[in-house]
This record gives C-alpha cells, sequence and structure tokens, in this order.
C-alpha cells in the first residue's frame, strides 16, 4: 500500500476472504442457533471495532507512516484493553496487571525503538490512525468475550465479519474494482496472500479462542510478545545479532506476560505480615 492495492480497497478484500474462509469452516461445525434479541447489538459494536474499523484505522495509518511505528503504536492496546476491562467490571486493576503491562511494555518499547522507531511531524497523522485503531481493538477484545463464551469462534467470526463487509462497503468496495491486478507481481501476491488467510483469519480465530479461555487483559498483553519473536526469527535468519541489552528487553517482554497470566501475585509490601 498505497503502490499497488489503496487501504480501502485491501481492508475489504481482507474482509471479504476471511468471510468467506469462515463460513465455509461453519459447514464443517455444529453450533446452537444465534440469539439475535440478545446478541444482535454486540455483533453489531464488535464488529465495527473489531473488523471494519479496526483494520480501516490500521491500514490507512500504515500507508501514511512506518512499518516500526505502527508496530511500537499498536504496543499500547494491553493498556487500553486493561482500562476498558476494568472500566466495564468496576474493578480496581491488581498489582500483576500493573506491573506486568508496564514491564512488558518497556522492554517491547525499547527492543523495538532499536530499530528505528521515529515520530515527527510527517508520520503525525498515520500515527493517530494506529494509535485510534489500537484503541478500537482493545474495545473489541472486551466485549467480544461474552459472544466467545456463548458460540463457537468460527460462528462469531463468521457473523462479525458478515457484518463488516456492509461496514466498509462504501469505502472499499470501487476501490477493490478499480484496483489493477495484473500490475501486481507474484512477490506481492504472497504478501497479499499471507495477510489474507494468516493475519485476518487465522489469527481472529486463534484470538477468538484466546478470549474465550482467558481475560481479554492477558489475550492483550501477549501483543508484547511480537518485537520478541521478531528478534528471535530475525537472529536464526541472520538478519539480527543477539546483544546484551536485547537479551534484558526480552526478559522484561517473558516476566511482563508472565505477571499478568497470574502465576504469581505480587504484593503492596511485606508490611501487612509484619503485623
Amino acid at each position: 500500500m498505497p503502490g499497488y492495492i489503496t487501504p480501502e480497497a485491501f481492508v475489504w478484500l481482507r474482509i471479504l476472504t476471511a468471510c468467506l474462509l469462515f463460513n465455509l469452516c461453519s459447514l464443517f461445525i455444529k453450533d446452537k442457533p444465534i440469539d439475535w434479541k440478545a446478541d444482535l447489538v454486540r455483533f453489531m459494536v464488535c464488529a465495527f471495532f473489531g473488523t471494519a474499523a479496526n483494520m480501516f484505522m490500521f491500514f490507512k495509518g500504515l500507508s501514511m507512516t512506518k512499518p516500526i511505528n505502527g508496530a511500537v503504536l499498536m504496543l499500547v492496546t494491553p493498556l487500553f484493553v486493561a482500562i476498558i476491562e476494568h472500566a466495564v467490571q468496576r474493578k480496581k486493576p491488581s498489582i500483576n496487571m500493573v506491573a506486568g503491562i508496564s514491564i512488558g511494555a518497556l522492554g517491547a518499547m525499547l527492543l523495538m525503538w532499536g530499530k528505528g522507531a521515529q515520530f515527527n511531524a510527517e508520520t503525525l497523522e498515520g500515527d493517530l490512525w494506529v494509535a485510534v485503531n489500537a484503541l478500537f481493538y482493545a474495545v473489541y477484545l472486551v466485549l467480544a468475550k461474552r459472544l466467545a463464551n456463548k458460540y463457537h469462534a468460527i460462528t462469531v467470526n463468521r457473523v462479525m465479519f458478515g457484518m463488516g463487509i456492509l461496514y466498509i462497503a462504501p469505502l472499499g468496495a470501487l476501490p477493490l474494482l478499480h484496483t489493477n491486478w495484473h500490475l501486481i507481481p507474484s512477490d506481492i501476491w504472497l504478501k497479499i496472500g499471507y495477510v489474507l488467510f494468516f493475519t485476518s483469519f487465522l489469527v481472529y480465530l486463534l484470538n477468538t479462542y484466546g478470549i474465550k479461555n482467558a481475560n481479554a487483559s492477558l489475550v492483550g498483553v501477549y501483543i508484547y510478545l511480537q518485537p520478541l519473536l521478531a528478534s528471535f526469527i530475525a537472529v536464526l535468519l541472520g538478519r539480527d545479532s543477539m546483544t546484551v541489552e536485547k537479551a534484558i528487553y526480552a526478559l522484561m517482554i517473558i516476566i511482563g506476560v508472565w505477571l499478568v497470566s497470574g502465576k504469581y501475585r505480587l504484593r503492596m509490601s511485606l508490611i501487612g505480615k509484619a503485623r
């Protein structure tokens, strides 16, 4: 983007493809009928925040800023998730949550910053699009949990992506029809295919399973593992080297995710025990 395909066209293509794949998969599962009276509004809201608006804002922003900037800005998603989730549930965030998100975010940002993230006037508009996208995705992660607990993951995504087609059609239909497909080289086709299958269909399917079996904050905080895995793969491919600093940042990410998972409960202090 935007050399071969516009963000609007790409988003609609992404939603169309994911919708088709989820509908095909639905033929091989058994799920209870959807309670439209009880869940229609929630489906509509999740489809807007989780597919249509979220994808459009991210792709629009990505076409106007650096990929590394987009990766850094997406690291605020777990913070948004924690705030929204605890506001909805009307409870205070735990010490584990605050410490885990803080440590993980710092480690992830330090790791990404070393790869050339730069925020300036030229990238400001794109950065804002990506930042709002992170907020919208956080809303989706929190609200979709009730649907994930009630219906099969394929059913949830089938409905959401079906609604997403309608949301994005006014923006993406004509640009997609006017895309010059014959000008797209084979390597770009492979990249488009990767986005359509792995980051659209498979990621949303696995995220829905994740939301069902864990709280939204934990699902969101796993975003911190992306820069860690990217660095690890780069080292394996010989495109990067491991340093002491990177190892420390990686350890911070792992500790952050571990704390949020709740395997170990932090205490404010030992004063209470002393008394």
